[in-house]
């Protein structure tokens, strides 16, 4: 008799039951911890079905992200020289810049710049009292009052500053009430190559203290820069604040019936404080001088919404060159 067969028993593979779906499916693998979580099949993820589909969030800005997206991979396929030694080359030629690629990154610095505007605009704006003050003078070039030759000025300069600040939508009525002049310095002992912080001044507001803008094209700060020689610096001050609010009380009702723009008006106070400059600087031996002429400081609304969003301050420079002399004023403004 030959052996008996053997009976054989094949091994039956263990399936995993869903419990949700109560029908069989394949192995599930993942780290989630409850039965309505993602899982991951094949090497890929599933969203459940019970579970929402995140919401995607969108705004404004996205045409630009997706445009720098674009341009930065562009970026990264193209070559940044024309010309590229080889390892080992003697005399190898002057790499040249593609200009593709110059292209490129110009258009993604723009972009840049754009977006970050773009977000910065949906940060919310809300506007807050704000001040301004000059808190440095620059030298780059001394006035020449006493100039020896081959051994150069042996008087240093006694810069001020005088800064004329009026808000055109609330502050109408004549008086100090409705504008104010600033007198800042003057600084003694003043050379080439100085910067010297400004003494404590509030420009705006007109009190002294923090105050509202209802505009950036209805705040009007205009500049003068002097240097002291024999005059009295408080006097060119009263002088100069009764010109600009006599020039403007004059011109606000054209203005305010739009026969002038903005700028003329701001053209017209400035010749008014010219005008009067003749007067306001006399003094003996020699009256101050101009150093150069006056200027308007212009924020523009983005300037104050940047403030308004608490995105920091803003500083902005004027240059002043006259009398041989050259300076630099830096003002800023803050909530």
């Amino acid at each position: 008799m030959g052996n008996p067969k053997k009976s054989v028993t094949n091994p039956i593979k263990p399936i995993s039951l869903d419990r949700d779906a109560h029908k069989f499916s394949p192995k599930r693998t993942g780290t989630a911890t409850n039965d309505k979580a993602n899982f991951t099949l094949h090497g890929k993820t599933v969203l459940h079905p019970d579970k929402p589909v995140p919401t995607v969030v969108t705004d404004k800005c996205d045409p630009l992200r997706t445009k720098l997206s674009g341009l930065e991979l562009e970026l990264k396929k193209t070559e940044k020289f024309l010309v590229e030694a080889e390892p080992g080359e003697k005399n190898p030629p002057k790499p040249a810049l593609n200009p593709e690629w110059k292209k490129l990154s110009l258009q993604i610095t723009n972009t840049r710049l754009s977006l970050k505007a773009c977000e910065e605009s949906l940060i919310p704006n809300t506007p807050i009292p704000l001040t301004l003050a000059l808190i440095k003078f620059v030298c780059l070039d001394q006035s020449d009052e006493i100039n020896i030759p081959f051994i150069g000025n042996t008087e240093n300069d006694e810069p001020y500053a005088l800064i004329f600040a009026v808000d055109l939508k609330t502050n109408l009525a004549p008086g100090a009430s409705n504008s104010k002049m600033t007198l800042v310095g003057p600084l003694t002992n003043v050379e080439e190559g100085d910067e010297v912080q400004a003494p404590a001044n509030t420009i705006w507001g007109l009190s002294n203290v923090a105050d509202m803008v209802t505009s950036a094209d209805n705040l009007i700060i205009l500049v003068a820069m002097m240097e002291n020689d024999d005059s009295s610096p408080s006097q060119v001050r009263t002088v100069l604040e009764k010109a600009a609010q006599a020039s403007m009380l004059s011109n606000l009702p054209a203005f305010t019936t739009k026969q002038i723009p903005r700028q003329e008006l701001v053209s017209r106070i400035v010749t008014g404080m010219d005008g009067a400059m003749g007067v306001a600087k006399v003094g003996l031996p020699g009256p101050d001088d101009n150093i150069g002429p006056i200027k308007e400081l212009r924020f523009s609304q983005a300037d104050l919404d940047h403030i308004y969003r608490n995105l920091g301050p803003i500083e902005k420079d004027l240059t002043f060159e006259g009398d041989n002399a050259r300076y630099v004023l830096k003002f800023r403004m803050f909530g």
